[in-house]
């Protein structure tokens, strides 16, 4: 019997306090209860309604609802392979602009935030921030206004700014090779505010002792980005982008869809998966089995992406990795 207290008393920690998940949970009840509306949110808006999944694999129809609907198997998926050139279009459309997105979104944002943290002025970098993320907060509606002032065929600016140099004008809603660079521009402009100031949070907790030292062993500025800020940014990029890559079968249909207004002419650069859906249901189809097997195909694509980058991220550099 006293070997046993002995042994009870050595498992407890210093102090003799007792240690589990229940005894956690109640020390720091204050945080679990601030937390409880957010977890409880997340399960009713994101984790219940994926029963609704089983639609994919159903020929749904009101009558029987979704439990009782005859089941399809893999009947809604063939649907949307079977559209060869269709399929092919909005899916290297989906992928491309995701990957453009990400790579020019990145360096962009990198660049600014290096750019701003340089800056010695405070009041301007202060000014900067605010003007930046201003852009973030507009609605597509907003930018899509915004956007037609420009490319307007009779009254928009680029257009009035080609008839003054004897150009003609342009019918920018009826080209699809033009917006490819336009929508890359519109995201930018969107995004890239946002983005910059996420990264110079992280800039602005290097050590200046590192600053210092470098200043001793007479660095100029490039050297000082390229060997202490640049370094410290990497970990941060590779965690956003781990995170955004489940997305990569998505797309802003914002921005693709409501930006383009939703013009026929220009499907050929713009018609991603997300808005080939969102024409579905607005154009009222009431087969919801293929559209909800489009966004199960999306969401096991991008799950598998997102294992497949953070395993390669592991294998290079495992303090970068999510898990």
């Amino acid at each position: 019997m006293a070997g046993r207290k002995n042994a009870a008393a050595q498992a407890l920690p210093a102090g003799g306090r007792k240690t589990g998940l229940l005894h956690n949970t109640w020390k720091n009840r204050t945080l679990v209860f601030m937390v409880m509306p957010v977890v409880i949110l997340l399960i009713l808006f994101n984790y219940i309604p994926m029963f609704g999944l089983t639609v994919a694999f159903k020929d749904f129809n009101y009558v029987d609802g979704i439990l009782k609907s005859p089941w399809v198997g893999w009947k809604n998926f063939k649907f949307l392979f079977s559209m060869k050139d269709l399929s092919w279009r909005m899916l290297r459309n989906t992928v491309g602009y995701y990957l453009l997105f990400t790579a020019v979104g990145t360096v962009l944002n990198v660049a600014l935030a290096v750019a701003l943290n340089r800056c010695g002025n405070a009041y301007f970098k202060k000014y900067s921030h605010a003007v930046m993320i201003l852009p973030t907060f507009l609605s597509f509606i907003a930018v899509t206004y915004i956007t037609d002032c420009f490319l307007s065929h009779n009254t928009g600016m680029l257009n009035a700014l080609l008839e003054s140099l004897g150009k003609e004008r342009v019918r920018w809603y009826a080209e699809a090779k033009y917006w490819p660079f336009i929508l890359t521009l519109v995201s930018t402009w969107k995004g890239v505010g946002y983005g910059a100031v996420m990264y110079l949070s992280a800039l602005s907790g290097i050590d200046q002792e590192l600053y210092e030292a470098a200043d001793l062993d007479g660095a100029n500025g490039w050297q000082k980005v390229r060997y202490i800020e640049i370094p410290m940014l990497v970990s941060m990029i590779c965690i956003i982008t781990l995170l955004g890559v489940g997305g990569i079968m998505t797309s802003n249909t914002g921005l693709f869809y409501q930006v383009t207004k939703d013009s026929s002419l220009l499907y050929e650069t713009t018609q991603t998966i997300d808005t080939y859906v969102l024409k579905t249901l607005v154009g009222g189809v009431t087969d919801f089995g293929p559209s909800t097997a489009v966004t199960l195909f999306q969401s096991a694509v991008g799950c598998g992406v997102c294992l497949l980058a953070n395993w390669g991220v592991r294998r290079i550099s495992p303090e970068n990795a999510l898990f």
